[in-house]
């Protein structure tokens, strides 16, 4: 039987009063119905992520079973009531029940010619009694033709007004926030009677607080903003706001938790970077959210879904300032890169990666005042701390490492020796497999510092080759064979 023929009849199953008030069953005929053509690779967890998105991991295959017996009695019905002169029927095979060839059924729905009624060969329609004129077939077919051109031409035409309009960039303009298209036009605006605030919108070097993108894949623009009010921004934690197309609020999310290592102090979170995972075969966008404590500690790295429902959550004992989404190893799939400071390894500069189909637990730290309890303990890919200059061990409690960036297949980031004003940058390169391609002082600022602060006293000493060594030694903490990163040819 011609394609054609099973999906009009699973369409006027669809639009028939017996599955009006079926929501779940008309979603099921339909994934069945898309994946007609390629049945045998149809699995129970596809149709899971179809039918129930917000509930993956709580859904197993007997609950697809429990659907499809549902959507067989409901044919049953159709058939039995409105579809009983329906002149092909659509069934669903016990997929469960071995034939008589010993093999189990690999389909999971068929149509058929009803009462033995014949088809045409090529186009799937039911055939004519004998003695109709076949000028009615031919009229038939043409007005069909001419409604399928008609309705290609509408349906280009609107998904280009559609693109047209859709949202591209935003600006905040006092208390407002405007959406705009790419041409300028404005598109809509949302007033915020508190404000934002301005040192969090506007600080040098803060990652972009507006996202824009198909969240969905239905070809439309969605917006993601991030909210901080101007009124009292130390006591508020960010909001993340997805806003359609149009400018309908579709959910919202807040950041953090409460959590006994806060020790009284107020669940006050801000977002330092929002990333969005790019679609697989396997699942839809997924957001990546990066927040830290008010207080510097803890970090929360989050995975939502598409309708803002948080599928998964990392915790670190430290500060993380800064996230990017890169496929280092050039497998297809993006890894969570992310840096900043670990407070369990003597407030050492770190970088944390992560698998996003392993974010969960919480970071494990040598010191237990930091430990993080309750989460069970994570499984980064990879985590390495970056040794402290004696210069920062001298003046300050931490160095922190932040801005990493992925080019050409090369991770290259900044640790920060001096916090006060932000500076003395060393610079490190790691290859794809994270092999230490460079250690060096970025400019003159540390080699300058170090020269200021050391110059007199007892202490006073100029920076050595020995100290500027010490650079080389990163320590792997998780996902290394050796104690330390592996060197590989050094960039003079």
């Amino acid at each position: 039987m011609h394609p054609s023929a099973m999906r009009e009849q699973i369409d006027k199953i669809l639009l028939s009063q017996s599955f009006a008030k079926k929501s779940q069953l008309r979603k099921l005929l339909e994934v069945l119905c898309k994946n007609a053509d390629s049945q045998a690779a149809l699995r129970p967890d596809m149709v899971i992520r179809e039918l129930w998105p917000d509930e993956i991991r709580t859904k197993r295959s007997a609950d697809v079973a429990t659907e499809m017996n549902r959507l067989r009695h409901a044919l049953d019905a159709y058939y039995d009531g409105e579809g009983k002169n329906d002149p092909i029927t659509i069934n669903l095979p016990n997929r469960s029940t071995s034939a008589t060839n010993g093999k189990y059924e690999k389909r999971w729905i068929v149509a058929s010619p009803r009462n033995g009624a014949e088809f045409h060969a090529l186009g799937g329609r039911v055939a004519e009694p004998q003695g109709k004129p076949r000028r009615r077939l031919k009229v038939i077919g043409a007005i069909a033709a001419l409604c399928a051109v008609v309705s290609l031409v509408g349906y280009i035409s609107i998904r280009a007004l559609g693109a047209h309009e859709q949202p591209k960039f935003g600006r905040l303009d006092g208390s407002t926030l405007e959406i705009f298209n790419a041409e300028g036009k404005e598109l809509w605006r949302k007033a915020f009677p508190e404000g934002f605030s301005s040192n969090w919108y506007y600080e040098k070097g803060q990652a972009p607080r507006m996202w824009f993108g198909d969240l969905e894949g239905k070809g439309r623009t969605d917006v993601l903003f991030l909210y901080l009010p101007a009124n009292s921004p130390l006591s508020r934690s960010t909001t993340l706001i997805c806003y359609s197309d149009r400018g309908k609020e579709r959910w919202r999310w807040t950041p953090g938790r409460e959590l006994p290592e806060l020790k009284g102090s107020a669940a006050t979170f801000w977002t330092v970077a929002l990333r969005v995972l790019k679609a697989t075969e396997k699942r839809p966008p997924q957001i990546v959210i990066l927040s830290s404590h008010d207080l510097w500690w803890p970090s929360q790295v989050a995975i939502l879904d598409s309708n803002g429902k948080t599928i998964s959550e990392y915790w670190h004992s430290g500060s993380l300032n800064s996230m990017v989404l890169a496929d280092l190893d050039g497998n297809g799939k993006e890894e969570i890169i992310a840096t900043g400071v670990a407070n369990g390894y003597d407030h050492q500069a770190t970088l944390v990666v992560l698998d996003p189909d392993r974010v969960f637990g919480a970071s494990s730290e040598v010191r237990p005042e930091f430990q993080i309890q309750g989460m069970g303990l994570a499984q980064e890919r990879l985590r390495l701390l970056f040794p402290r200059s004696d210069l920062n061990r001298a003046l300050y409690q931490f160095n922190q490492a932040k801005d990493p960036m992925v080019e050409r297949g090369s991770l290259r980031l900044a640790v920060m020796e001096c916090i006060t004003p932000l500076g003395c940058g060393i610079w490190y390169e790691f290859d794809k497999n994270f092999r230490l391609i460079a250690a060096y002082a970025g400019g003159d600022e540390f080699r300058s510092a170090h020269e200021r602060f050391y110059q007199t006293g007892k202490e006073a000493h100029a920076l050595s080759a020995e100290e500027q060594a010490t650079f080389l030694k990163v320590r792997c903490v998780v996902g290394c064979k050796s104690e330390f990163v592996a060197v590989g040819n050094l960039v003079p």
